[in-house]
């Protein structure tokens, strides 16, 4: 079925826009309620991520005794920590869908929003993750320090904690249990 859906899209493009209008037209039941399945599909998938994200969240703010810990877009988790600098940088994680599930993989990151903030952790980062290129766009620095099958809560949680934990020592935070 993927392989008509590619090329049913490679015709289209190779139609004029009097040909699209016909057929759009003719078939516009059709295509309203692929799109309404698709959609479905996409809230269904987006709510069990925010669903879970939540789960992660409350468990980890008990664990770590850190109220910092948020979801801000409620598909990210997000935990920003500041040096006595007050230079940010922030522990985040979320959900990627993989096929046939939409918890397929948690990707934990480290991300700096600012040059000024990845120019004050990069060496040390560097040092500590040196087989991981960053990512950069725009002024945000990022490095995806540990991918997980999204259904090991456990492993996602001790990531997390160990990523928490050894930020906590690059901002000189003292670590509350």
């Amino acid at each position: 079925m993927t392989e008509q859906l590619a090329d049913l899209l490679t015709t289209f493009t190779c139609q004029s826009n009097k040909q699209l209008s016909e057929y759009f037209y003719d078939n516009s039941g059709k295509i309203d309620s692929l799109i309404q399945l698709y959609s479905a599909f996409n809230r269904q998938t987006t709510q069990l991520q925010i669903k879970r994200i939540q789960e992660l969240r409350w468990a980890i703010q008990t664990i770590t005794n850190d109220r910092n810990w948020t979801a801000p877009d409620g598909l990210e988790l997000q935990c920003i920590l500041y040096n006595t600098a007050l230079t940010p940088i922030i522990l985040e994680g979320g959900f990627e869908s993989t096929k046939g599930n939409p918890l397929g993989k948690f990707v934990i990151r480290i991300t700096t929003k600012t040059i000024q903030a990845w120019n004050y952790y990069e060496d040390q980062l560097m040092k500590d993750y040196p087989s991981i290129e960053p990512i950069i766009a725009d002024d945000t620095t990022t490095l995806e320090v540990n991918t997980i099958w999204g259904n090991d809560i456990p492993e996602i949680m001790e990531s997390l904690m160990s990523v928490y934990t050894y930020l906590q020592g690059l901002t000189n935070h003292n670590v509350m249990f």
